[in-house]
């Protein structure tokens, strides 16, 4: 009887930390419409964050547009994190001090813009 409460309770335990595994996961991963939102609010300044989006940047050219960012063979989820998470050359870009999940949503928003037009 000890044996199969044992054997339940290890069950139960190794089931809620692989939920809690699949959540940080997807935390991790992001949520691509929460960064588009975020990124239209904080990174519309410079960059076309969408074709459409109502407040055009600055300096027309300044900055890539995320679809071209998106396009490029060498932009990753890890290249993004690396770009937005560390000093860089760009000195007129502002250092970005994201938030975890706001880094998360707007790598995951920009890598949702691969392959389309």
């Amino acid at each position: 009887m000890r044996r199969g409460y044992f054997i339940a309770a290890g069950l139960s335990l190794f089931g809620a930390l692989a939920a809690d595994a699949a959540a940080q996961e997807s935390a991790y991963r992001g949520n691509a419409q929460a960064g588009r939102e975020f990124a239209l609010h904080n990174c519309d300044a410079c960059h076309i964050v969408v074709a459409n989006q109502d407040l055009r940047p600055l300096i027309g050219g300044y900055a890539p547009s995320f679809a071209n960012i998106a396009k490029k063979p060498t932009t990753t989820e890890e290249s993004l994190r690396a770009f937005l998470t560390h000093p860089h050359a760009y000195a007129n870009m502002p250092y970005p001090d994201l938030a975890a999940p706001d880094l998360s949503n707007v790598v995951a928003y920009i890598v949702s813009l691969r392959g389309k037009p």
